[in-house]
């Protein structure tokens, strides 16, 4: 993954994708320096995979496809705090397959089989995220 730092700067960054089936509507991404995690986003699986193919998002974080000057795909990832944003680049190839390996865990259209409102519920009401 490359962390875009201008427009024809980007430095390699860790970041680790997962994706848990009993969480089937969310995607956790972790970015780690020297050993540990400095940073942990959350959001919608839909989003990377509608990113595949147009530009998405609103708020937060925003997904679009591009192709780099050399013809290389990648998807560009854009993460908004109050008071920054981070712009992060993905080739297509590595996300997509990634992605198809959580589409085969849970297939789109069928995330509600496998979420457990009453566990999420109870861990909301409790004061646990």
């Amino acid at each position: 993954m490359q962390l875009l730092i201008g427009p024809h700067d980007a430095v390699s960054v860790s970041g680790r994708f997962s994706y848990r089936s009993d969480r089937p509507y969310e995607v956790e991404v972790e970015f780690i320096s020297r050993g540990r995690s400095v940073a942990t986003w959350l959001f919608a699986r839909d989003l990377l995979l509608g990113g595949l193919r147009e530009e998405t998002g609103e708020g937060d974080v925003r997904v679009w496809p591009f192709r780099e000057p050399g013809g290389q795909r990648c998807i560009h990832i854009e993460l908004f705090t109050d008071d920054s944003v981070c712009e992060l680049s993905v080739r297509a190839t590595e996300l997509t397959a990634w992605l198809e390996q959580t589409v085969a865990i849970v297939p789109p259209g069928r995330e509600h089989e496998y979420l457990d409102m009453d566990t999420h519920l109870a861990r909301l009401l409790a004061g646990k995220h």
